[in-house]
Formats: C-alpha cells, structure tokens, sequence
C-alpha cells in the first residue's frame, strides 16, 4: 500500500507540474478576421500572410486560403481605435487544481487509515493484545503524520491553482443588424 501511496503521490506532483503545457491552446485568441468572396467570415490567428496565400490557425487547426478567395482581411491592428482594449482576469495555474484535488484524496485516505487503526488498537487492547495495539497505534500515528503533510501540500496547489493574473487584449467589436423592423445597429464585444 506504501508504493501505490508514492506512487500516486509522484504521479500527483509529476501531473501538476506541466501548467504551461495543458493550457497552451486555451489562451490563443483570434487576431484577424477574413471575409471570403462567398460571404463566410472566418477569425483566427495569422500564420504567414504572403503574396498569394494566406495561412490561418483556426481552432488550433490550420488552413489556407488563396488570395482570390479572400475578399478583406482586417487585423486588430488595421481597426486602430475601433479594437477595445479590455483587461482581463487570467488564472494561468489552474491545472494545480487537479494537485490538490489528488492531495486532498491522499490526506482523506490518511485520516480514514489512521482512524482504522486505532479502532482495531482498541479490539486489541481489550483482548490483552497490547503488544498488537502498539503497533496499530504506531501505524496510526505515522498516517495522521501523512495526512497532515498531504492536506498541506492539497493546501498549497490549491492556492498556487488560484494566483490570479491580469492581462489586456485587443477584441474585435461584433456587429448585428436587428431585423424586426426597426432599424437597430447594436456592438457587441466579445473575448
């Protein structure tokens, strides 16, 4: 039981201690819109931009477009003022989380180990067995002492997991027409 306890515990820190490599998609965020001759908007982020292709990753998927195909291509940058300037709250190490979820279910098994023990210390006290009990408390006394360390470390990836970062973006300004008769111009932005 003591190997799986390391053994889990190992896998539990080797897990949360990748952040920047289970997120890395997550923080991509469209930086062009192209609008095709067909009247398809497509947004994503520029690869390359050459003289008769145009290279996109769209939902980390990538894609070409010939240049006939391709009616306007605005970037944030091309909109000038008209891109907002939002601040956003990031929490970039929310995969320790998962850290302290693991440590968390190590400390509780701990507990509940040492609790089982000095249960059957007890049995074994009652039945003369003293020498039985001893060893059970010992037993119990070493899994608080790994529940306690355990819930610390469930402690601490929960509180890196919840380090907030803030950070600015350019977001583009969604337009939609309202079609119920009167006319309406409405800008939304979305990040």
């Amino acid at each position: 039981m003591k190997i799986n306890l390391v053994f889990c515990t190992v896998l539990a820190l080797l897990a949360s201690a990748f952040p920047a490599a289970a997120q890395t998609g997550s923080t991509e965020r469209a930086d062009t819109r192209v609008y095709l001759a067909d009247g398809t908007l497509v947004e994503g982020t520029m690869v390359e931009k050459g003289a008769e292709l145009i290279i996109m990753r769209i939902e980390q998927k990538v894609f070409t477009f010939d240049r006939t195909e391709i009616d306007k291509i605005v970037t944030l940058e091309s909109l000038g003022g008209g891109a907002k300037t939002i601040t956003v709250t990031e929490f970039p190490y929310i995969s320790f989380m998962g850290g302290a979820v693991a440590f968390g279910l190590l400390s509780w098994l701990q507990f509940d180990r040492a609790s089982d023990n000095e249960q059957e210390a007890e049995l074994n006290r009652v039945h003369q067995q003293l020498s039985r009990a001893q060893k059970l408390e010992d037993k119990a006394s070493r899994a608080r002492i790994y529940g306690w360390s355990t819930a610390v470390f469930s402690a601490g990836s929960l509180g890196v997991s919840l380090i907030p970062r803030k950070a600015t973006r350019r977001v583009f300004p969604e337009l939609s027409a309202s079609s119920d008769g009167d006319p309406m111009l409405r800008v939304k932005y979305t990040f």
